[in-house]
């Protein structure tokens, strides 16, 4: 071996062990910037206890009882028989915070800023009640044992472990809203008005819950609101704050097309996909209409249930995607890979 050979070697070497040191303090750095995140579960089972089965009526039927104000808040759902129905939240899930019913199964989680519904289980074999906090988000300990994430579904622990709830086409919006749009879909019996106990919608993040918060995301603030959406196992959030009285959001996930529309006076989103019976349709904000969109295509207005109120496409319905509205730091703590709306890959 000559001596220009055996130094050409050690150069080698040297930039070898170099790129290995720089490779490791990248990962290094890399970690730094995206900790790991834990989970902290903070259990207080018996803090609320829900509700199961609530007899029902119909929303114009209630409506006159004078119980609910115009502005309370509802959870609505919005494909199913009776043109879907509507549940206050002052009056059935700020107290008991989770509600085991026939039309679906309801979690109300005021520090993430959301209210969610999934299907319930055939002959209600799995019912729910509140359990605590995971990283700030609500979970709830099913029947058997199983601990699920209100938000996602997730079922993380237990019995059916691996598994994840089906949630329901639904929204949040104005109680007032909802009864113009649908005055004859389902609501609760308020009975006289003392049945269930009425209880205030928290404005504030609750001890236990900021104690459970693990690291939050950086990319947006951890008390902004968006909505998130999943499609096929990918997810996306789109930020709501700022935008306005009423916007129109495109985009696509996992290959997917999808609309969201928002609702400032309601301070409603709700997400569905941008085809229908095969068509695509690009549907934008009818800015000074009644009605808050409209697509390009057919001209069609569409109500923010999805429906279409006149045109072409007069009572067709736009298909729902598996989306909830609420904070930030709920939505990215349960999907930790999401990407944002408007976001550069």
């Amino acid at each position: 071996m000559t001596a220009l050979t055996r130094s050409v070697k050690r150069v080698a070497v040297s930039l070898s062990g170099i790129a290995f040191l720089f490779a490791i303090g990248l990962h290094a750095v890399a970690d730094e910037k995206q900790p790991v995140r834990k989970s902290k579960l903070t259990a207080k089972p018996g803090l609320f206890k829900s509700i199961t089965n609530p007899p029902c009526s119909y929303c114009i039927v209630q409506h006159r009882k004078g119980f609910i104000e115009d502005n309370d808040r509802a959870i609505a759902w919005l494909r199913s028989n009776h043109e879907g129905g509507a549940i206050p939240l002052r009056h059935f899930l700020a107290a008991p915070r989770v509600v085991n019913d026939t039309y679906g199964i309801f979690f109300y989680d005021p520090d993430g800023g959301y209210v969610s519904a999934f299907e319930r289980s055939k002959g209600y074999k799995h019912t729910y009640e509140f359990h605590g906090w995971r990283n700030g988000v609500m979970v709830v300990k099913g029947n058997d044992g199983s601990l699920v994430s209100a938000l996602s579904g997730e079922i993380f622990d237990g019995p059916r472990k691996g598994e994840r709830l089906k949630r329901i086409a639904n929204m949040v919006t104005d109680w007032q809203y909802w009864l113009e749009l649908h005055p004859q879909s389902v609501a609760y019996r308020l009975f006289d008005g003392k049945k269930y106990a009425l209880a205030p919608l928290p404005t504030k993040q609750s001890q236990e819950a900021g104690e459970s918060m693990g690291p939050v995301d950086a990319r947006l603030k951890a008390f902004v609101n968006v909505i998130g959406v999943t499609i096929g196992g990918d997810s996306k959030a789109f930020l709501l704050d700022g935008a306005g009285e009423h916007a129109v959001f495109t985009d696509t996930i996992n290959e997917q097309p999808v609309t969201v529309f928002w609702y400032g006076p309601t301070k409603t989103a709700v997400a569905f996909s941008s085809r229908l019976d095969g068509q695509q349709l690009t549907i934008i904000a009818n800015r000074g209409g009644d009605v808050p969109f409209r697509d390009k295509e057919t001209g069609t207005r569409w109500s923010l249930a999805g429906r279409g109120i006149d045109g072409e496409l007069k009572d067709k319905e736009l298909k729902w995607v598996d989306s909830i509205q609420c904070h930030w730091y709920a939505w990215s703590s349960e999907y930790p890979d999401t990407q944002l709306h408007g976001e550069s890959k």
